[in-house]
């Protein structure tokens, strides 16, 4: 079931409609001045919770600083859109965003916010009335640097706004529905200021509600006038508020304050001295009460309801402070208690039947300020629909399915009514869609099944409508997602026709004046293609060979009869898209394609790959086929990698992707997508895939470690989608809000098959786990997949704030020794709980069939909300080895690929040393064997290229690097080996590659100024940790504010030095320095000597690798034995910015000794 269904329907019940509820409201609600405070000054109570306002020049004295952050209110009645709502206010913008910003907005009833550009850009207002469309619109499109003033409103016929005297309406006519959103301020850039909101019209439900202004009376009209002897008026910000004293204040006993579901209390309180024992609030004894807890008990804030015992408590988890004021909302609604304090929300499960006392409602005691006080109480039914299960996780078309949904009654006693199912075109129901319902007692449910089939595959939303008598009507959603009759939804493949355009791209020979469209005339870069649309038949091939810092962007429109291409052509080494390894760049942006392939590419060293963005929907066939992602880094939470240059800088606009994936496929969604044969590493995001029919296979992600931002790879928002017959290896790294093999959210009808899931490394994070079931989805299955030697469970379902996936099956699945860092569970399968909300915690399941070798400590199946959700275990065998494991579940393990240790000679041609291993599956057939070059400066020529052992020749000296793989027909691996040609002559004496993650291979970096960050965005926290680690071929190490930061080698090196030496760096310099310094120490030495140091020029602010040569003849010293190496980075002058070591080597020939030069430089 959709949560919004849900919280719309509670919503609904317990705040209730605005008509006819309570007296109207007279004056402002909310009158906010800014003036270096974010109280209200209206006496309503309706401060801003933020715990880091700002303040700057405001229209008159200070304003609130805005920084694109969320800043709540919480709801109360006088909030909710009613005739005669009102807002007045001023702002100052400081940018102009790309998508619409929110000035103030309540979810689900109003906003006031700047259009994004694509729709004008003017200032706005939203009346939500079944919807939020049409809006009013001004004319005026704002500017940054000037004040405006906005009014708005909505007067129950038009919807209005008036910017600076000039007035728009809308005719919007229509009921509101109240909801519990709060009021949220400021996610724009800029400055806010004298805020009024005005509501005259507002209906209140509570039952009880009391400002404190100098008395004690009730203000809902209900009579519920407290009393107290010792009550005492004490003036704060814009209002005043009760002292109660040593005595509470009382009220008797009435039905409105009995415990009911949907007993909400709301109040603000403040301390004048640390609460040194409990602290009673208010309290109805035997029914519930709100206090500070005793010191031993954490002395935080905590709330109880008497239903059969006090525990489980909502506590707040933060000690009380004295001189704070807290905004309390504590809540019962029949399963769960819940308690925001400061708009941070805590819950626990407590299900039962209350029991009503006579006990008199007590308020206050000493030590404390209280400050409008509300209750609501709607005692009516509440229905909820929930637990909507499947006959089994996957729908086919062809054949009756069932769904069965429970309805529970967490109100007071319901009568009989009727459930009604409607389906989506496509989708119909065998039987009766009507079922009547049997009257409810409160805590009791009902079961009630439909049986539908479609006839092809196709999706949609059924909808469940709910009355009963004495209830408002229910309406629950659910998706509904079918797969062909049989196999997998299988995406449109090329087809290809006579006819369409051959353009060519050469970077080595080719020339942008060219006619580009012969392998002759060839362009040399994406110039002239730019912004193009490739039509049917028309292909963009890029010679191999070549290697090009531009980015591509295209469109294409090919037809389902004839595909456009982008892809490679000639001999050689397949074409690379290399970028200057900054946050602003991207390699390929395709927008909007149809029918489009893409094989045979390299893209490296961006903030993002390959990015294939729709921009809106309808369209259809793509191929991803055999392409490499690598070092495409640096996009996960603002400011989170940890680089001082990249600080608050974004990455490339216009795609819809916020993270640093290697390859996307994201945006409004296509339809019919497919990535097959390709290798992502060392990247943030592997890859990010949405879409509609998608299949991902033979995908090899691996060693994505990068420090700060390599979360996991993720698939988001799919429909019919299968992930098969590919390997995850290390996919995610470091993050600060968890890593996990694979991240997926809102799916639907999804497979994942014959997967492996392994080697997720233990680096402090949360989770570090295989598959995360992060949120939403339904109908999913997990089968025949490997999960081994993950650090984190293998397999998660969580949620956490959105609701959790449910119908999902997993089946048939090998899980080895996962966990071994004793995560959450500890478990192999692990159902999260923390949140008993039942709209968040709903999943449903199997869970069946599985073969399990488990470490001490830790479970096969863990699940925090047994009483929320439904799960059911079958056939699950744990095994005591993983030979036995193998043996009753003999699956396809992949091949095993050496590629062979890295070399470094002179010698042009040498032996390749590779291992390939395979366990024989699946048709016991010969492994395919292929070795091909990656990157190089000359041609390479394999004796026998399908063997992994064979001799290679080089074409010329300088840095190659190349993969080995191996393929067994349905599982495929690969590796790389770096081989360094040397000049005739030149001997490497000592080398540090760095080829090993997290290797620094005795190295270590000193001073480098920089030190961990926390960023405290509101909506995505994060903390930046220093970047000096050994990954993806490079010894990384940033740097700031150092005027002393090197690299320290290890020692002693013991190294002879009879002449002829040279130091050998291949860097990049990203920073400003333009020489850097070379020491070094001899056995000879005591200490570092400034004499023995030698300085070389570097290029910088360089935008990639660059290969430096020292030549140490004739440097003071370089004799006898060497010690220890230093590389000084920062000589003496602040430096900021950040060095990525490729290798380091000391090399040895006989024309060194001949030239004692400096050196040189390589790029």
């Amino acid at each position: 079931m959709r949560c919004e269904a849900v919280c719309r329907y509670l919503v609904t019940v317990f705040l209730g409609a605005w008509i006819g509820l309570g007296a109207a409201t007279a004056g402002p609600v909310v009158e906010w001045a800014f003036e270096g405070d974010v109280s209200d000054r209206s006496g309503r109570g309706n401060d801003v919770l933020t715990e880091f306002p700002e303040f700057g020049a405001g229209k008159s004295g200070q304003g609130l600083l805005c920084r694109d952050r969320v800043m709540p209110v919480p709801d109360n009645p006088d909030l909710r859109l009613a005739p005669g709502f009102r807002i007045d206010c001023w702002v100052k913008l400081e940018a102009i965003g790309r998508s619409w910003q929110p000035i103030l907005i309540k979810e689900g009833e109003y906003q006031l916010r700047i259009d994004p550009k694509s729709e004008g850009g003017q200032f706005s207002f939203f009346a939500h009335l079944d919807g939020w469309e049409p809006r009013v619109t001004s004319s005026t499109v704002p500017d940054t640097g000037v004040w405006y003033h906005l009014r708005s409103g909505w007067d129950g016929k038009d919807a209005w706004i008036d910017v600076d005297g000039e007035v728009s309406r809308s005719p919007r006519t229509g009921t509101p529905t109240a909801t519990d959103a709060p009021l949220e301020l400021g996610t724009f850039t800029g400055t806010l200021d004298e805020v009024r909101i005005e509501n005259p019209k507002a209906r209140d439900d509570s039952v009880a509600r009391w400002l404190f202004e100098g008395d004690l009376q009730d203000i809902s009209g209900n009579g519920h006038h407290l009393t107290g002897e010792n009550a005492a008026f004490v003036p704060v910000v814009g209002r005043q508020a009760v002292r109660t004293g040593a005595q509470p204040l009382g009220l008797p006993d009435t039905r409105d304050l009995q415990l009911a579901p949907g007993l909400r209390f709301d109040v603000s309180v403040r301390f004048e001295a640390a609460p040194t024992e409990t602290r009673v609030i208010l309290i109805k004894d035997d029914e519930y009460q709100l206090r500070v807890n005793p010191p031993h008990e954490g002395g935080d804030l905590g709330f109880f309801v008497q239903v059969d015992g006090w525990e489980p408590r909502a506590r707040s988890d933060k000690k009380v402070e004295p001189g704070v004021w807290y905004r309390i909302m504590a809540q019962w609604d029949g399963e769960t208690v819940t308690l925001d304090v400061n708009g941070k929300r805590s819950e626990a499960g407590h299900r039962g039947i209350p029991k009503p006392t006579e006990n008199a409602l007590h308020v206050g005691g000493s030590g404390m300020l209280i400050d409008h006080l509300r209750v609501v109480n709607p005692r009516v039914p509440v229905l909820r629909l929930c637990d909507v299960r499947q006959e089994r996780a996957l729908l086919r078309a062809g054949r009756p399915e069932a769904l069965t949904v429970t309805i529970r009654n967490v109100g007071v006693a319901a009568g009989p009514g009727s459930a009604h199912l409607e389906l989506p075109e496509g989708i119909r129901c065998l039987g009766d869609s009507r079922r009547d319902t049997k009257a409810l007692p409160m805590g009791s449910e009902e079961t009630v099944t439909w049986t539908v089939q479609a006839d092809s595959d196709t999706r949609g939303v059924a909808k469940i409508r709910l009355g009963a008598e004495g209830c408002s009507p229910v309406v629950a959603q659910h998706e509904l997602t079918f797969l062909p009759s049989e196999g997998d939804p299988v995406p449109p493949l090329p087809r290809f026709a006579a006819g369409g355009t051959t353009y060519y791209i050469d970077a080595v020979s080719g020339s942008n004046v060219n006619a580009g469209t012969e392998p002759g005339s060839a362009w040399q870069d994406f110039a002239n293609i730019n912004g193009k649309t490739l039509g049917p038949g028309e292909k963009l091939l890029i010679r191999r060979g070549s290697v090009i810092n531009q980015e591509l962007t295209v469109s294409a429109a090919g037809t389902a009869e004839n595909w456009a291409e982008i892809g490679a052509y000639g001999d050689g080494p397949r074409p690379i898209i290399r970028r200057d390894w900054d946050i602003a760049d991207r390699c390929v942006l395709v927008r909007n394609p149809d029918y489009l392939l893409v094989r045979g590419l390299v893209v490296c060293y961006a903030a993002k790959g390959l990015v294939v963005t729709y921009t809106r929907g309808g369209h259809q066939g793509l191929l991803i086929e055999d392409c490499i992602a690598h070092h495409i880094e640096g996009l996960y939470r603002p400011n989170a990698h940890g680089i001082p240059e990249w600080r608050h800088r974004e990455g490339a606009a216009g795609d819809g992707l916020g993270s640093s994936a290697g390859i996307a496929i994201v945006g409004a969604g296509g339809k019919g997508l497919m990535m097959r044969d390709c290798e992502v590493f060392q990247n943030s995001w592997g890859f990010f895939v949405k879409g509609t029919d998608v299949v991902i296979d033979r995908v090899y992600c691996h060693d994505c470690t990068v420090r700060n931002t390599s979360p996991h790879p993720a698939v988001v928002r799919v429909r019919r989608c299968v992930m098969k017959n590919s390997v995850l290896d290390a996919s995610g790294w470091h993050a600060s809000a968890g890593t996990m093999g694979i991240m997926l959210v809102d799916i639907h009808g999804m497979i994942i098959r014959n997967c492996t899931f392994r080697n997720m490394p233990d680096v402090g994070n949360h989770d570090q786990g295989g598959i995360d079931f992060e949120a939403l989805g339904n109908g999913c299955l997990v089968e025949q997949c490997t999960f081994e030697n993950n650090a984190g469970a293998a397999i998660e379902v969580l949620g956490l704030k959105a609701p959790q996936v449910t119908n999902l099956e997993i089946r048939n699945n090998r899980f080895i020794k996962n966990n071994w860092a004793l995560r959450l569970g500890p478990a192999e399968v692990f159902i999260w709980g923390r949140r008993p909300d039942p709209s968040v915690c709903c999943s449903t399941g199997w869970i069946h069939d599985n073969g399990y070798i488990t470490l001490p400590g830790v479970e096969f199946y863990v699940n925090e909300a047994p009483a929320l959700t439904s799960w059911v275990l079958a056939n699950n065998s744990g095994y005591v080895t993983v030979k036995e494991l193998e043996q009753a579940m003999p699956f396809n393990r992949p091949p095993a690929v050496d590629a062979g240790q890295d070399l470094r000679t002179d010698l042009r041609t040498l032996r390749l040393e590779g291992r390939v291993g395979d366990d024989g599956r699946p048709n016991r057939e010969p492994l395919r064997i292929k070795w091909e070059v990656i990157e190089g400066t000359g041609q390479v020529t394999f004796d026998d290229e399908a063997s992994p052992e064979t001799n290679a020749t080089f074409a010329m000296p300088g840095d190659y690097l190349l993969r080995l793989v191996a393929d067994d027909g349905e599982l495929w691996l690969s590796d790389m080996v770096a081989i360094h040609i040397l000049p005739p002559g030149t001997s490497s004496v000592a080398a540090w590659e760095f080829n090993r993650s997290l290797d620094k291979e005795g190295w270590a970096e000193v001073n480098p100024g920089t030190r961990l960050q926390e960023w405290k965005n509101e909506i995505w926290p994060t903390r930046a940790h220093p970047v000096k680690y050994v990954a993806g071929g490079y010894f990384v190490l940033a740097i700031e504010e150092s005027s002393d930061a090197h690299l320290l080698s290890p020692a002693p090196l013991g190294i002879d030095l009879p002449g002829g030496e040279a130091i050998t760096l291949r860097f990049q310099n990203h920073t400003p320095a333009t020489t850097m310094r070379l020491a070094f120490t001899t056995e000879m030495d005591a200490a570092w000597d400034v004499a023995k140091t030698t300085t070389f020029p570097v290029v910088p602010n360089d935008n990639g690798p660059r290969t430096y040569t020292v030549n140490m003849t004739g440097v003071s010293g370089w004799t006898g034995r060497l010690h220890q190496l230093r590389v000084d980075v920062a000589t003496g002058k602040p430096l900021t910015g950040t060095c990525r070591f490729d290798y380091i080597r000391v090399e040895r020939s006989a024309a060194n000794a001949k030239r004692p030069t400096p050196g040189r430089v390589e790029r």
